[in-house]
C-alpha cells in the first residue's frame, strides 16, 4: 500500500481535467520542490475542500500530504496552510472511496461484453481486454478504498504528528 508522504511544493502550472461535486482532477501539474527542482505529476486528485483552501495556489509554497495511486497519479489527503493549520476532510475521502468501488464494479461488468465485441472485430485478440479490465476493476474496488479508509489515514496522519479528532 502507498504510504502517506509529506512534501513542500510550489505549484507552477496545471490544467483542470475534471471538476465534480466533491473532488477536482488536475493533469499536467508542474511543481517545484524546496530545492528548486522542477518535476511533473501527470494526475493530481484532491477534494474541493482543499482546493478552496488554497492547495493549488500558484507560486505559493504549500505542504501536501499525499498518497500515490500509481506511478503517475497522486491523491492529496491533507495540506498545511502557512499558519501551520492542517486542513483535511476524511468524510469526503470516504465518499470518494465509495465512488471508486462503484467505478470498479462498472469497469469489471462492462469489460465482459466489451471484450467479446472487440474479440469479434479483431478475430479474438479483443479477449485480452477482459483481464486488463478486471485488473483495473480490482484496483478500483480493493486497493484504492483500502488506501483511503479512515483508520488507515488516521494512522498515517498520526505518524506525521497530526492528531485527527
Amino acid at each position: 500500500m502507498s504510504d502517506l508522504k509529506k512534501m513542500t511544493v510550489v505549484v507552477k502550472n496545471f490544467d483542470v481535467q475534471a471538476r465534480g461535486d466533491l473532488d477536482v482532477l488536475f493533469n499536467r501539474v508542474r511543481l517545484e520542490d524546496e530545492q528548486g527542482k522542477t518535476f511533473y505529476i501527470k494526475n493530481v486528485a484532491m477534494l474541493n475542500y482543499l482546493d478552496r483552501h488554497g492547495a493549488m495556489l500558484k507560486d505559493t509554497p504549500r505542504t501536501w500530504f499525499y498518497k500515490n495511486l500509481s506511478k503517475k497519479a497522486v491523491v492529496v489527503v491533507a495540506m498545511e496552510k502557512p499558519g501551520g493549520k492542517i486542513e483535511y476532510d476524511l468524510d469526503d475521502l470516504r465518499l470518494l472511496s465509495y465512488s471508486s468501488i462503484i467505478k470498479g464494479l462498472m469497469i469489471s461488468l462492462a469489460m465482459i461484453p466489451g471484450g467479446i465485441i472487440a474479440a469479434t472485430a479483431t478475430f479474438g485478440l479483443g479477449l485480452l481486454l477482459i483481464p486488463v479490465g478486471f485488473w483495473y476493476g480490482y484496483c478500483a474496488i480493493f486497493k484504492v478504498p483500502a488506501m483511503l479508509r479512515r483508520k488507515t489515514l488516521i494512522g498515517d496522519l498520526a505518524a506525521h504528528g497530526i492528531v485527527v479528532r
